[in-house]
């Protein structure tokens, strides 16, 4: 148990960084969403989604639970990166204001699957493309592929 203690140190101080980056990145997108958001700078987020590592296709893509809220739900979603593979990143919620630290393909694709109403926004001020696309505009795409679509909405409205 002793020999234990110094590696629990060790990697609660490294976490502790990732906790500070977690709320600037969610103070960013509060900040972009301006007027229309329900949240103020220093919100925790109300839950994170972990959207993992896919390296040739081999790896973890999107997981964890997106339960539908009565009320606006402040996600951060982790970055995502994807190489040579395909994600899908589902955010199922409608109520969910989402905001992604960062995104990164390089000759891959990611999907972002999004409810009609749900909110989304990237710490990021813009992204990068090089030989790709990134509809999102909010990520690092190096020939692949970042898409948004979005399901749930009624006819005639195409999302927010």
């Amino acid at each position: 148990m002793k020999r234990s203690f110094p590696y629990a140190l060790l990697f609660a101080s490294l976490a502790l960084p990732a906790f500070a980056n977690d709320q600037q990145a969610l103070d960013q997108c509060i900040a972009s969403w301006g007027a229309k958001s329900p949240f103020r700078k220093g919100t925790p987020a109300s839950s994170v989604i972990a959207t993992g590592v896919k390296v040739f296709g081999i790896g973890q893509g999107s997981h964890g639970a997106d339960p539908e809220t009565a009320r606006p739900a402040l996600v951060l979603v982790r970055p995502a990166v994807n190489v040579a593979g395909r994600s899908t990143i589902r955010l199922a919620n409608p109520n969910g204001w989402y905001c992604f630290r960062s995104n990164v393909t390089v000759a891959g694709k990611i999907a972002i699957e999004a409810h009609c109403n749900a909110k989304i926004a990237s710490a990021r001020e813009s992204g990068t493309t090089v030989g790709a696309a990134d509809e999102s505009d909010k990520a690092v795409a190096v020939f692949g592929a970042i898409r948004v679509t979005r399901f749930g909405c009624p006819p005639g409205k195409s999302g927010s």
